[in-house]
């Protein structure tokens, strides 16, 4: 199941069904109208957005033309953006850049940090720093949705809340 946000004037966007193609999309506002209404009811409303994309595989449903360049960030915006670096080398570099040092800990210890995530660029959105002096330090990452997650999780407890996993820029 693909799922996109289009555009529609709001701040949170619509909520569509994409074919696995790419080209074309069918409107799943009746079952949750953005991506974040559907994440908060997502074992209610994930069977039936299933379906709906299964409508659309057998063109069952009214569909539209697909354009990627009209779509929002899937979530435009979250509760919480946590970052886990896991590649040691790349923090090594962006701190280097920057004239500081990685501490010998990183190297043994998770580094994880709480970003903004009250807004997050359309994927054709420009990138606007305030000064460009400051450097920008741009990288492909994977980004995995998920819902509740108990403090002290398990592995298995934390792979049964993954909800959705999505490419993300991290600027």
């Amino acid at each position: 199941m693909k799922l996109a946000t289009l555009d529609n004037g709001t701040r949170d966007g619509r909520l569509v069904v994409v074919s696995r193609d790419l080209t074309r999309c069918t409107d799943a506002t009746a079952i949750a109208p953005t991506l974040q209404a559907a994440l908060d009811d997502w074992d209610h409303v994930a069977p039936k957005l299933e379906t709906l994309a299964e409508s659309l595989s057998h063109d069952a449903v009214p569909t539209e033309r697909f354009h990627e360049h009209d779509a929002l960030s899937p979530l435009p915006r979250a509760y919480q953006w946590a970052d886990g670096s896991a590649y040691v080398n790349h923090v090594e570099l962006v701190r280097k850049a920057r004239g500081a040092e990685l501490p010998e800990s990183f190297w043994t210890d998770p580094l994880m940090y709480q970003g903004g995530s009250d807004a997050f660029l359309a994927p054709r959105a420009p990138i606007v720093m305030a000064d460009e002096a400051w450097g920008i330090d741009m990288e492909g990452a994977v980004a995995v949705i998920t819902g509740d997650v108990p403090m002290g999780a398990t592995p298995a407890q934390a792979k049964d809340a993954i909800r959705l996993v999505m490419l993300v820029n991290d600027v």
